[in-house]
């Protein structure tokens, strides 16, 4: 079985043309298991339409906000909450993770699950994804790959470069029956759940690519508007002191506690690695070159890679 997984919040104006693109696709049988809390405009009557025409494949689950689905924040983003809410309602065997707004091609399922059976070994974790065509609001594109448009090397996704930075979105991702267990185990904290999605597949077991844009990313206005390209010189510049300081405080917090949950099972190397990243903030930028180059905990771009040794703030090494 085959489960999509959509958090549905004020998406009306988009969420039909998203429905129509997951039933379209040319793998039989896919079921789409939607959380949706709080909207006040038309998603729970568009989602409760859809479920009437489509009663064997919505399934609609709001999310119970109490015991170990309460929210989390800052800790954890509600967001993200939602998306671990979803993974503990399916245990399909394999689930992709939905944007409600994106538009997916028809043969999307279909060619990540043709590369998730070359990937997977039997009882490894595993995860691949694909490029997305970036679009504006009128589905009008901007760059025909997510990958260019947001500077970011999709390979290889190793467990000490995913540390540094998430190169793998959720809405473009497709993980095994092994992984959904293993990454459905609440974190004390995390950045986003796709973030900590990635981290345990690259840990424990395999990722890979597809090299092709399946889907259409909308950026709506508010997103464009004077936003200069991820990872250039202009965005680094741009960066406001106080949101990068709270970004890294939650890379570092999200590091910390993959290590607290899962060092028993990691192998040494992966363990080394991530007692050097968190030892990073305690360190002059030289001694960061150092300990980036020795772990290879290499961003996407050598730019990158450089600003992170001069603007990661310098507090005491975080331990778990």
């Amino acid at each position: 079985m085959i489960a999509v997984l959509l958090a549905a919040y004020q998406g009306g104006p988009c969420l039909e043309a998203q429905l129509d693109s997951i039933l379209a696709q040319t793998v039989p049988n896919i079921r789409i298991i939607i959380s949706h809390n709080g909207s006040d405009d038309c998603t729970r009557q568009v989602l409760e339409q859809y479920k009437k025409y489509y009663p064997r494949q919505i399934l609609l689950r709001p999310r119970v906000k109490e015991g170990r689905f309460r929210d989390r924040e800052p800790f954890i983003p509600a967001s993200a909450m939602n998306f671990f809410w979803l993974m503990a309602q399916t245990d399909a065997d394999y689930v992709l993770l939905s944007n409600q707004d994106d538009v997916w091609d028809s043969l999307k399922v279909k060619k990540l699950l043709k590369k998730m059976k070359e990937t997977e070994r039997p009882g490894h974790p595993a995860l691949v994804y694909s490029d997305m065509e970036v679009v504006d609001e009128e589905l009008r594109q901007i760059n025909p790959s997510f990958f260019s448009y947001s500077r970011l090397n999709p390979g290889p996704g190793t467990f000490s470069r995913l540390l540094t930075e998430n190169t793998i979105t959720g809405g473009s991702m497709m993980m095994n029956r092994a992984l959904l267990h293993l990454a459905r185990q609440i974190p004390h904290a995390c950045f986003m759940h796709d973030w900590w999605i990635a981290l345990c597949a690259s840990c424990f077991g395999d990722i890979s690519c597809v090299r092709e844009s399946l889907s259409l990313y909308r950026l709506h206005d508010a997103c464009l508007s004077g936003i200069p390209t991820k990872g250039s010189p202009e965005e680094l510049l741009a960066r406001d002191e106080q949101t990068a300081y709270e970004n890294y405080r939650r890379i570092f917090r999200q590091a910390a506690a993959f290590g607290k949950q899962y060092q028993k099972q990691m192998k040494p190397e992966d363990r080394a690695a991530l007692r050097a990243f968190l030892s990073l903030p305690g360190q002059t930028p030289s001694q960061r070159l150092r300990t980036i180059a020795a772990y290879r905990l290499f961003k996407s771009s050598w730019i990158g890679t450089v600003g992170q040794c001069v603007t990661i703030p310098v507090t005491p090494g975080t331990n778990f």
